[in-house]
């Protein structure tokens, strides 16, 4: 494993222990620990009060998270500036991760509005599934990754899973940010219905949350039922879907939790936290099946000379 591998694993990690570090802001209600920014109470040095600590640990891991993408896209300036598929993708990140940083800043101080606090969730993934793609071509630069052997409805079944698990974090993130979080009374059941028929805004909303639930468990039992019958054809693509739907069942089993429990810290935490499990799987996944990491080329094209040929030299 090279150097720019272990980089790119480490800020992996990272910015996965961040963005969990971020529910654990909002199950505690600490996204208004510091109240300003860049400085928490006025000072860089933090109060030692519980809300403020879990605040400020979250703009430091984002701080490390920052200076880890830097570090990615430095180094493939330095070592990987003929190989788009390095390069692009590097600098990209460091561009969402500068607007990321902005919007962290614009949510604490309008408040923490629900709609930026679900940007900032959506850029956050944008940004990990960015460094898986950069991490899948610097192992396939390297040694080729096998291709992945599926059919017309794995791949559909996978990419339909993909989107609705993006939506249903984003819609998750607003039910949080909004405190819907218990607009619906009791699981599987909303109010004692099966479909709420009264209700404000937050019911409505939280019930579209369970919808899109259902919707993404549909979408990979139909996912574990096409890589099953092509199972001759790849193993891989098997134990992808079914560890997909398996994680998708705890999933599902902690976000009735959250209800039973009335969105206990740890509770509301861990669902975040699988929620994200889920999404680095499901990408992965799609980044093999579609090979999203040769969509760039490996190379880039060699500038022509300018020299006019010499006479009698064809060209």
């Amino acid at each position: 494993m090279t150097g720019f591998q272990r980089l790119c694993l480490l800020t992996g990690f990272v910015v996965f222990g961040l963005i969990v570090l971020g529910g654990v802001v909002r199950a505690t209600d600490s996204g208004l620990g510091c109240p300003d920014w860049p400085r928490c109470h006025g000072s860089f040095i933090p109060k030692w009060e519980k809300h403020t600590l879990i605040e400020y640990s979250h703009r430091l891991v984002a701080s490390v998270a920052g200076f880890l993408v830097l570090g990615i896209a430095v180094w493939a300036w330095r070592s990987y500036r003929r190989t788009p598929a390095v390069l692009l993708p590097a600098a990209l990140m460091l561009a969402l991760i500068v607007v990321q940083a902005g919007l962290g800043g614009a949510a604490v101080l309008n408040d923490l509005p629900p709609e930026i606090v679900v940007i900032h969730l959506g850029m956050a993934l944008t940004i990990l599934s960015t460094l898986l793609v950069v991490l899948h071509t610097s192992f396939d630069l390297s040694r080729p990754l096998a291709r992945l052997a599926a059919g017309p409805a794995v791949r559909g079944s996978a990419l339909a899973a993909l989107a609705v698990a993006f939506l249903l974090m984003l819609v998750g993130a607003y039910v949080a940010g909004a405190d819907y979080g218990l607009a619906c009374s009791g699981w599987p059941l909303c109010n004692g219905e099966v479909v709420p028929g009264a209700g404000g805004a937050s019911v409505q909303v939280h019930f579209i949350h369970r919808l899109l639930a259902l919707l993404l468990g549909l979408t990979l039992v139909a996912g574990l039922w096409s890589a099953w019958r092509e199972r001759r054809r790849s193993g891989t693509v098997l134990l992808f879907a079914g560890g997909a739907l398996a994680v998708y069942a705890v999933q599902a089993l902690i976000g009735a939790a959250n209800i039973w429990t009335e969105l206990a810290d740890e509770v509301s935490a861990a669902h975040l936290a699988f929620a994200e499990l889920l999404w680095v799987l499901l990408a992965v996944f799609n980044i093999r099946l579609f090979e999203a990491h040769r969509w760039l080329p490996r190379a880039a094209a060699a500038p022509r000379s300018r020299e006019m040929p010499a006479p009698g030299v064809p060209q």
